[in-house]
């Protein structure tokens, strides 16, 4: 009788302990959700300045690019001048903790010589600042970042086309970060 009740006990002791199991396992389940990365396009943009409406336009930056080529094509961004410092400001549908900016160019790299990201609040952060050497036409500036600890809503990019005498054109900037 003694060694019967001595194996419920045991039996009993193993089934709480494995109950205990399976429920931690939930624990840790529901408390590490997945990071979801996201890549996104410009949904909006303003600019010091733009060569023509609606080609060269301001609104030439937003979405996916379309220009493949090395060349002056009106589906991409361009400044009035073409000659002096220039911004771009664009804005993103989805805010994310940013990981990366790839800015895709269609003519006249070199110019570009900052990017910042802009938070919820507005606020810009410099992120990058230098010279674009790589002389890639069509090509694409990636500005690689660690992960931001607020959340980014727009990029914003400083250009001075005196350094290459010729119009840089932006065909898009994608944006990529963490959800």
């Amino acid at each position: 009788m003694m060694r019967r009740l001595w194996n419920v006990f045991v039996l009993l002791v193993c089934i709480g302990l494995c109950a205990g199991c399976e429920r931690a396992e939930t624990l840790i389940t529901q408390t590490t959700p997945t990071p979801t990365i996201l890549s996104q396009w410009a949904i909006a943009a303003e600019a010091s300045s733009q060569f023509g409406f609606p080609d060269w336009s301001v609104t030439r930056a937003t979405g996916a690019p379309e220009v493949n080529a090395c060349e002056d094509d009106s589906r991409a961004w361009a400044s009035a001048r073409g000659n002096g410092v220039e911004w771009l400001r664009l804005t993103y549908a989805q805010p994310v903790y940013t990981t990366e900016v790839r800015i895709y160019q269609t003519l006249g790299r070199g110019a570009i010589f900052r990017v910042s990201l802009v938070d919820e609040s507005g606020a810009a952060q410099r992120v990058w600042e230098g010279e674009d050497t790589d002389r890639t036409c069509p090509g694409v500036l990636s500005v690689v970042v660690p992960q931001t600890v607020e959340r980014i809503v727009g990029v914003h990019i400083d250009l001075d086309e005196s350094r290459t005498g010729f119009w840089n054109e932006i065909d898009a900037v994608e944006l990529i970060g963490v959800r």
